[in-house]
């Protein structure tokens, strides 16, 4: 398998060179393949446009052309209202976004402000009227922008809430600029089983570049265009799944990238603003990751108020103007955001590695960055999208990463599981320039460094896999869409270019982790290329070591009681009914610990439950023959019975720790 791969690969290497030869390089080069564009301003969502969806980049060649309906929130009259509201949306720099705190029971804060103050928020226990006051501090990270005449010196302030518990609704104000706001409502979800949103590249601004039929268009009319579609996505996906705890966004919030000009920091400033512009935002948390377009500027970590921040030179070296990687928990999961525009793998390392240890107990492991080091785009998944991952694929696999997040690519697409070949590869700090003939094919064989665990057949669901699933997201808005690379790789499983705006759901339990992606404009399920459901699971066995040994425990008893006449057939049925439901809860791959325990505890009390076959007449005989008196039986039922429950309480729950401890082994191979 190994030689095969690497005779693909030079075979391949071999094409490119040929073509480089036959002057068809541009082939290679990775210009921007922005082949559609979610155009709000266009007369209705039924208006099409051609495109072609793949680029077969060895011979230059693309997919033959066809029709989509990518506009899918075009609407006349409500564009026009919107771009008279955009005026006041623009600028609308001091509005609050949530992040998740450093637990479930935290939840962090941040915002603008126009003046020096305290930060504050006031939030109160919708049931209870309990109410409490947090306060925060205002940042040295001053940005100054002037729009018309008018300059804004915005202060960051940030506040971090404690003490939130789940399934509680709460209503919260910020105090902002001399006042309080108005008010919102935040309800905490369940964390024994959950769903988080999940999204790429809503980069707003980055249609830019479209003509529109007799519009004279700018850069910020194209932010308008996406802050547009940026709110629907976001207000159909929330009203579609209600109960959803937080927002993973894979970065590229914004699409202005540089601020050297005022003009740019202005432009930068009014993309956040409409990013930040839905109401869901103020009740929903939204955890982001540093894209390339948001790398360059403090206003990233200044507009979110991430968890567990690194200060420390191991974690933060080669860190970037936009702010360092963070973790943090929800439930039984660890969730880890990186920063790929930072190539020092070691950084990222030492980060993962402190957040195993201090969240050892985590069921699931989910690693967030927005470079795709594993897509099917053209742009990125062969060029600066693959560049870390002979560095990184050794990293996720050794620290048993069980799901990876990736933007960048604006298509979609789910792998095979991924493992490291453990073999030591070429590092990469960017993807060789295809001029240079010699390093680009060796670039290509040497990222040629996984190998697969997984396999066509196990497309929708696995269990207890060994390796890692990384998944692409496409873009959340429609801002741009790109062509797929003409040839699917081998670890693709699923990929599939919608040309409309997209958001995945994960949803996490005890025992499973399940991705699926839909439509954003009409919330159905995608289907990928071949037909192929997003539906993904992944399922972790709970250990059932000490289940296996009670059910051998109980059938042994079972079949002496039987065959020596010892038991009642009243406690026999009892023990043969619970036998069978342990044995169900064994062969169910989805059984939870606790699932299991319950079994444990059950069959041992069915055991010990297996009644003396002994007439009432023969019990008192015996008592008699042994000199008990009737004062003492009577002691002895009242005692007897605690002991066996104290006995079984401790069995259970010295049962229920080894489940738990094994429930954590994570797949050694």
């Amino acid at each position: 398998m190994r030689r095969m791969k690497k005779i693909a690969a030079a075979t391949m290497a071999a094409i490119m060179v040929a073509s480089v030869s036959m002057g068809t390089s541009e082939a290679w080069a990775r210009s921007s393949k922005r082949a559609a564009w979610s155009n709000a301003a266009a007369g209705s969502a039924d208006t099409e446009m051609a495109v072609k969806d793949a680029c077969f980049v060895e011979d230059g060649s693309e997919t033959a052309e066809h029709n989509v309906k990518s506009n899918v929130y075009a609407d006349s009259a409500e564009w026009t209202a919107w771009k008279t509201k955009w005026e006041t949306v623009r600028t609308s720099f001091c509005q609050i976004a949530l992040t998740p705190g450093e637990n479930a029971t935290k939840l962090n804060a941040a915002w603008y402000s126009l003046q020096s103050e305290t930060p504050m928020i006031k939030l109160t226990n919708t049931a209870t009227g309990e109410y409490k006051l947090y306060e925060g501090t205002q940042g040295t990270d001053v940005e100054t922008v002037t729009d018309n005449g008018t300059t804004y010196n915005l202060i960051p302030c940030k506040v971090t809430l404690t003490g939130l518990k789940e399934d509680t609704a709460y209503k919260y104000q910020y105090y902002v600029n001399g006042a309080w706001s108005d008010s919102y409502d935040y309800k905490t979800q369940s964390t024994d089983s959950f769903s988080v949103m999940y999204i790429g590249d809503t980069q707003i601004g980055a249609s830019k570049g479209q003509t529109v039929e007799g519009v004279t268009t700018t850069t910020e009319y194209f932010a308008m265009n996406d802050s547009y579609n940026w709110y629907h996505t976001l207000n159909n996906a929330v009203k579609a799944n209600p109960n959803l705890s937080f927002i993973l966004s894979a970065g590229d919030q914004i699409n202005q990238t540089k601020v050297s000009k005022d003009s740019e920091k202005l432009e930068q400033q009014i993309e956040y603003a409409g990013f930040l512009y839905p109401s869901e935002l103020r009740s929903l948390p939204i955890a982001t990751t540093i894209g390339n377009h948001d790398s360059q500027s403090v206003n990233y970590s200044n507009h979110f108020n991430y968890p567990n921040k690194q200060t420390s030179d191991v974690n933060t070296t080669g860190k970037t103007a936009a702010g360092t990687d963070y973790y943090f928990t929800y439930g039984n999961t660890l969730f880890i955001s990186i920063d790929t525009n930072n190539y020092n793998v070691a950084t990222h390392e030492a980060v993962i590695k402190e957040a195993i240890e201090k969240n050892s107990d985590a069921k699931w492991r989910i690693l967030m960055f927005h470079q795709d080091i594993y897509g099917s785009g053209y742009d990125h998944s062969d060029s600066d999208g693959m560049a870390l991952r002979t560095q990184l694929t050794p990293v996720i696999d050794k620290y048993d990463i069980d799901a990876v997040l990736q933007g960048h690519d604006h298509t979609y697409s789910r792998t095979y599981q991924i493992s490291s070949d453990g073999i030591e590869h070429t590092a990469y700090s960017s993807a060789p320039s295809t001029s240079n003939q010699e390093a680009f094919a060796a670039y290509l064989t040497q990222n040629i460094c996984y190998k697969l665990s997984t396999g066509a057949a196990d497309r929708s669901k696995v269990i207890d896999p060994k390796g890692t699933v990384y998944f692409e997201a496409n873009s959340a808005t429609g801002s741009k869409f790109y062509q797929l690379i003409g040839t699917q790789q081998d670890y693709i499983a699923a990929r599939c270019q919608s040309w409309r705006p997209t958001y995945s759901v994960i949803d996490i339990t005890e025992t499973t982790l399940t991705v699926s992606t839909y439509d954003a404009a009409t919330n159905e399920k995608l289907i990928a290329d071949g037909g192929i459901d997003s539906t993904y699971t992944i399922v972790k066995q709970a250990d059932k070591t000490s289940l296996e040994s009670e059910i051998t425990k109980a059938e042994e008893a079972l079949e002496s009681a039987k065959n020596d006449g010892s038991a009642t057939e009243e406690s026999i049925n009892a023990l043969s009914e619970v036998l069978a439901q342990a044995k169900n809860i064994f062969a169910e791959s989805e059984s939870t610990s606790t699932d299991i325990a319950s079994a444990v505890v059950e069959l041992q009390e069915a055991v010990k439950g297996l009644k003396n076959n002994l007439s009432e007449t023969d019990n008192k005989v015996a008592g008699s023959d042994n000199n008990v008196s009737k004062e003492s039986v009577q002691t002895g039922d009242s005692v007897l019975p605690m002991v066996i429950w104290f006995s079984i309480a401790f069995l259970s729950l010295a049962g229920f720790t080894v489940i738990v401890i094994s429930d954590r082994k994570r797949r050694a191979e």
